[in-house]
């Protein structure tokens, strides 16, 4: 953070360290106090602090809904519950050769 002096020199503040998209340079806001943005940079924001807040704005991010923590989290038991059929598999002389792929997180 960079301190810079304002108001003819007689306050002390840091500078905004958001960057411009177009010039690539750095705002000249000062910063509001105890944060590194200044308030046209979201500065005063604090996020959601509710659940209800959480909820919408994880809603708004969700793009399709075909691919969320659950979603993978199932695809992963699944993927490891076939793993574990494939090894018994081969244990019984079903199956030859290397198994192919990686093996799935989900497993143990």
């Amino acid at each position: 953070m960079t301190n810079y002096t304002t108001l003819g020199g007689h306050v002390t503040c840091t500078q905004c360290n958001a960057l411009s998209k177009r010039t690539r340079q750095r705002c000249k806001a000062p910063a509001i106090k105890g944060k590194t943005k200044c308030r046209f940079h979201g500065g005063k924001s604090t996020g959601p602090r509710t659940a209800e807040g959480r909820a919408r704005i994880a809603k708004a991010h969700t793009v399709h809904g075909r691919e969320t923590r659950a979603k993978r989290a199932e695809r992963s038991a699944k993927l490891a519950e076939l793993y574990e059929l494939e090894i018994l598999g081969r244990s019984i002389g079903m199956f030859e050769g290397r198994m192919v792929g990686r093996k799935p997180r989900g497993r143990g």
